[in-house]
């Protein structure tokens, strides 16, 4: 029987190659084949924890497509189909066999056995337990991230714990999704007692206890949502983590809403607010460089569009663009228009292809005021502000945001309001928020009811976490995935962009079915494990 590089048994019986990812530990990339030649220093230990992390920084996960394929064709943005014959997962027109579907489940499961040999190995390690505790708390964590990066996008999966060293054993059952969210939970519950403090570690790309607290939060609000509906306990349980991370005093908001992406772009940890908590570290652009990790490639594909020539205009696909809904809840609660988050995320210009003259390296048309609403690109990072040399066309250095500040500000907020409705507390988590990007604070406005509440944090996470990978996360646990695509398809075909552009955008609104709120099992895996089983609709 072929077996397939995406299966799990071969994923997680193969020789693990130990990467190093510079900016998140000190050391070189090493290989290893048995675990009594390694483990033994604590260089040993910090290559193989560098290994795990590096499985988050694959094409596979947030190199790519989770931030783009996986995530976009939701309500804040869509793909941007020039065209017109391509297949994406983001246009819900692909079939289980689709490789960015095995890519994303690869990689993920990459981490896992990574996590799982090293885990293994720790106990018998001479290394000082200080140092041990602390890496085996981001091990754990790590684990029970891509664990929930796996149930959150599959449904239920195959739950490995343990090192897997026959690669003829390919057959995994599918654990039920609750038995997976008990599991992570676990986990990121004792990885809190072993992480270092963000203030002891001072890097928005290695896991802390704020991290492990913030991320538990989100993990909560999804078991209280779809599928599980645990409600009311869940939702309190996310008030709490999310509570212990505001109390830390260890992060709080820049007070640029902007320097928070200029500062991915240039690879630059502010440590004076520490709002980007934790980050996916790229760095380079995928030219070997000795110890430097290649980039990204989802800054490229987010970019504002420019072809242009000139080396020090980075190049930008405008692949994926904001949906002209998005624009529209920027334009706020009641009379309150949030320009200043609206025209960073998506900018009133348009950069000119035609070259450079006057000494810019980019000439720039502004817009009409309220012109564009749905044709507009993703400026939230914008490869002007990379500084890594030489500038390469697919690839950069801008790191990815898994948790922000302002995010748990808004958990907090709507954990609150599930367990106690709209009352001060959640209304001055938000108004942190607001104030922030310049707008009026809520306390202005009515907010009567726990729906109304609900529905103002629905528009408030979109208006602050756009392009972040969370909106089709964020919808889908709420309940209202499909009817978000619904509301869509019908605003871009009444709005005034043009008829070409209409077309372009609505295929994956017409597509989309009640299976997308799951991916597929990957074809290559249903082939080589006869245990697992495929999901409804696929």
């Amino acid at each position: 029987m072929k077996i397939s590089v995406t299966s799990i048994g071969a994923i997680l019986a193969s020789t693990i190659v130990l990467f190093s990812c510079n900016k998140i530990l000190d050391t070189k990339p090493q290989d290893f084949l048995t675990t009594d030649q390694y483990f033994k220093t604590e260089a040993d230990l910090n290559a193989a924890l560098s290994g795990i992390y590096s499985s988050l920084a694959q094409d596979g996960t947030y190199g790519r497509n989770i931030p783009i394929e996986l995530e976009m064709g939701n309500d804040e943005a869509h793909y941007n189909n020039r065209n017109n014959n391509n297949t994406v997962p983001s246009l819900y027109d692909c079939q289980s066999s689709t490789k960015i579907y095995s890519d994303c489940w690869t990689a993920l499961y990459q981490g896992i056995g990574r996590a799982n040999l090293l885990l293994s190995n720790l106990d018998a390690s001479p290394v000082a337990a200080s140092i041990k505790n602390n890496i085996k708390g981001e091990a754990l964590f790590l684990r029970a991230f891509n664990y929930f990066q796996l149930v959150t996008r599959y449904g239920d999966v195959p739950l490995i714990l343990t090192p897997t060293k026959d690669a003829n054993n390919l057959n995994y059952p599918r654990n039920s999704s609750i038995d997976v969210y008990n599991k992570i939970v676990e986990d990121m519950k004792t990885a809190e007692g072993l992480v270092k403090e963000a203030n002891a570690v001072n890097s928005g790309s290695r896991v802390t206890k704020t991290v492990v607290q913030g991320m538990l939060a989100r993990v909560y609000l999804k078991m209280g949502g779809r599928p599980l509906m645990l409600g009311l306990p869940a939702f309190d349980s996310a008030r709490t983590y999310a509570l212990k991370v505001i109390n830390s005093g260890q992060h709080s908001l820049n007070p640029s809403y902007e320097q928070v992406f200029i500062n991915h772009s240039m690879d630059a940890y502010d440590n004076t607010y520490r709002e980007s908590m934790w980050e996916i570290e790229f760095y380079g652009n995928n030219t070997p460089q000795g110890a430097v990790p290649p980039g990204s490639r989802f800054a490229c594909q987010l970019a504002m569009r420019y072809t242009g020539s000139d080396p020090n205009a980075v190049y930008g696909y405008g692949s994926y663009v904001p949906s002209g809904v998005l624009y529209n809840i920027y334009n706020g609660y009641s009379s309150a228009t949030d320009t200043l988050r609206r025209n960073w995320n998506m900018p009133e210009f348009t950069y000119n292809f035609g070259g450079v003259s006057s000494g810019n390296p980019r000439e720039i048309t502004p817009y009409s005021t309220g012109t564009y609403t749905f044709e507009r690109d993703c400026g939230k990072w914008k490869r002007d502000y990379e500084v890594f040399s030489p500038k390469q066309r697919d690839w950069g250095p801008t790191n990815f945001p898994v948790l922000r500040y302002a995010d748990v500000l808004l958990m907090a907020a709507e954990a609150e309001n599930e367990v106690n409705g709209p009352n001060d507390i959640a209304i001055g988590y938000i108004n942190q928020v607001r104030q922030r990007a310049k707008t009026l604070d809520l306390f202005a406005f009515r907010v009567s009811t726990q729906e109304s509440m609900r529905k103002f944090i629905q528009d408030e996470r979109a208006r602050e976490l756009c392009f972040e990978a969370l909106r089709k996360f964020d919808l889908i646990r709420w309940g209202i995935f499909n009817a978000r695509m619904d509301f869509t398809k019908s605003a871009i075909a009444n709005s005034t962009a043009t008829a070409t552009n209409k077309n372009r955008f609505l295929g994956g609104y017409f597509n989309v079915k009640l299976r997308d709120t799951l991916l597929p099992i990957p074809s290559s895996e249903l082939s080589v494990n006869s245990l697992i089983t495929q999901n409804p609709g696929w």
